[in-house]
């Protein structure tokens, strides 16, 4: 594990390196104008969360709802073993998950058939 950023600027400077380089390998962009924008998003952040103790979560949601699509993409409607072998999770998660997806879409694409319309 990394040692904890210690010197004035090295978190913001740490920040739009990761940033910079994350913008090179997704985007394919220029060294240069990911190495801006790193450092535009780093400025960013200074100006919004600057001064404040800052607790960084360590992301487990957006892992969790990562893996929660990956199993729904590959799930075919009859491989809910494989998956749960595959992934290392229990068959009931699996189900868990798949009909937590599917309520998720259902909700998406279907309007509410209650819901109040505003007046004009």
């Amino acid at each position: 594990m990394k040692a904890p950023c210690s010197a004035p600027g090295e978190l913001l400077q740490t920040l739009a390196d990761h940033v910079a380089q994350s913008a090179k390998e997704t985007l394919d962009i220029s060294p240069e104008l990911a190495e801006a924008h790193g450092n535009e998003v780093a400025m960013l952040m200074a100006n919004v969360w600057g001064g404040q103790v800052l607790y960084m979560p360590k992301g487990i949601h957006l892992q969790a709802s990562k893996l929660h699509q990956q199993i729904f993409d590959e799930w075919t409607g009859r491989n809910q073993r494989e998956l749960a072998m595959k992934h290392n999770l229990s068959l009931a998660f699996v189900y868990k998950v798949v009909k937590r997806m599917r309520l998720a879409i259902i909700a998406r694409d279907q309007g509410d058939l209650f819901a109040s319309y505003e007046e004009e």
